[in-house]
């Protein structure tokens, strides 16, 4: 578990309104160089991008931790398939 810092004002934040979020992941690579059609969102205490987004598409949200493991215990978690729900 570690600490990812969302970005203020991006659409991660408004979806789940928190500035620090404590996350699990497991992940071995990063992203070294991001695309032109993506922002980022979150970053975690050691500067790797944590999260994504695509603001010219409706939803287009990726992140570095698995939010499936703890959906039903965080409620910032949830809301991050809850959103994806009501985008549908």
């Amino acid at each position: 578990m570690h600490n990812v810092y969302i970005e203020k004002g991006k659409p991660l934040y408004r979806m789940i309104e928190t500035e620090i979020l404590k996350v699990n992941s497991y992940h071995h690579q990063g992203i070294k160089e991001l695309s032109k059609q993506l922002i980022s969102v979150a970053i975690a205490e050691d500067g790797m991008i944590e999260a994504v987004t695509m603001p010219e598409k409706k939803f287009v949200l990726a992140v570095q931790w698995h939010p499936e493991f703890s959906y039903k215990s965080d409620i910032y978690n949830f809301r991050l398939f809850e959103e994806f729900v009501k985008s549908c």
